[in-house]
């Protein structure tokens, strides 16, 4: 089957999906928007037809996700080439509006997939906004988040719940017995280093004392955008870094490759997601697929593979003292890590690998297009 996602970017949380269906035989291509760098993760054999980010006078800075839009002789010819049996399309925006038109003309069956709960429409707006989208986009909808104070809900009317999932990594062999100032205890952290939203600046504040008492070294990976905003809140943390005299125990990684990322997953101890206002984050799927116990916040739409007290804790994110309790776990009792770590691998490989996706997107598709 030939697949089309239409995306702003190619994020990574793409990979897992993608092989999933290149691994059974399928067929995926892109196009994307918004991005001056294409980055194929893997380097999947994947086609990609990208229509550059480009500012008009007339788009409300933020807003050029939503209001970017093509010629529609171009949309019809990336259609035209790929003849996708089905089109993904990533969030409710003009050009996607664009593309279900032309897919309507051509019979193609269109999917819109976001990262909103599958009862999200608390408000009139949010009603309003999934109505418009029905309307416009596809009256199929697919989503990887999960609200828990919404599980006794039933779902919409053709609305879809599928996990993310993460490939294989490498996995942790070697996990500590103790941890001292001579062995401390690696945390590490995936996020973009300049949003403040990632809440980075108040996890190094909380782990502090930790930090004094030379136990704990942490490693924080992301993006850094050079946007005035981005590079300000950035500055912010290597401040509190060189204030504290903490460059032996902070390592920022700005920027670095994926699969760098992925690498580095087993060489550290403990895994923390320490964000405000998180819709969907795969970073804990791919530590806890490495063997790392995982500590996530409450505000996290994909917290729902963590089994608490079994794999990881879910916190306040707001709560330092929640924090610390969960970091002191770790540290006053260093054989929970391998016991954690071991639980979080099976988790993955039991329900969170590629194969899972290809099965339940094919259920999907098979549907609609019947």
């Amino acid at each position: 089957m030939k697949i089309l996602f239409s995306v702003p970017r190619i994020h990574t949380n793409y990979t897992g999906m993608v092989k999933g269906l290149l691994d059974e035989g399928h067929r995926v291509s892109f196009v994307t928007m918004n991005s001056d760098e294409i980055y194929i993760p893997f380097d999947l054999d994947v086609a990609v037809h990208h229509f550059k980010r480009r500012k008009r006078f007339f788009f409300p800075e933020g807003k050029i996700k939503i209001l970017h839009y093509e010629k529609f002789s171009k949309l019809k010819a990336v259609l035209e080439k790929e003849q996708p049996d089905i089109i993904i399309a990533r969030d409710f925006n003009v050009l996607n509006i664009q593309l279900s038109l032309i897919a309507r003309s051509k019979r193609i069956p269109v999917l819109l997939y976001d990262q909103l709960p599958p009862n999200f429409q608390k408000t009139v707006k949010r009603k309003t906004w999934y109505l418009l989208a029905r309307l416009l986009v596809s009256r199929y909808r697919m989503t990887t988040v999960k609200d828990n104070r919404t599980d006794e809900l039933p779902d919409p009317p053709n609305t879809f719940f599928i996990p993310f999932v993460v490939p294989h990594t490498p996995v942790k062999k070697i996990y500590k017995d103790s941890i001292s100032p001579k062995n401390p205890l690696q945390i590490m952290v995936v996020s973009k280093l300049g949003a403040s939203r990632k809440n980075l600046l108040f996890l190094f504040e909380t782990l502090l004392p930790f930090f004094e008492k030379k136990l704990i070294h942490v490693s924080a990976y992301g993006m850094l955008k050079e946007d005035p905003k981005s590079r300000a809140y950035f500055n912010k943390i290597c401040n509190f870094i060189e204030n504290h005299e903490l460059s032996e125990c902070i390592h920022l990684h700005p920027n670095e490759l994926y699969e760098n990322v992925l690498n580095a997953y087993s060489n550290h101890d403990l895994y923390i997601l320490p964000s405000l206002n998180e819709p969907a984050a795969v970073s804990h799927f791919e530590a806890m697929s490495s063997g790392l116990p995982v500590i996530v916040t409450e505000q996290n739409g994909t917290n729902y593979i963590i089994e608490e007290g079994q794999n990881g804790f879910i916190y306040n994110p707001k709560s330092k003292r929640e924090l610390q309790e969960k970091v002191s776990f770790f540290l006053d009792n260093p054989e929970k890590l391998e016991i954690f770590g071991r639980n979080a691998v099976k988790t993955v490989n039991l329900k969170y690998r590629p194969d899972n996706f290809s099965k339940s997107i094919m259920d999907i598709i098979n549907r609609i297009i019947d």
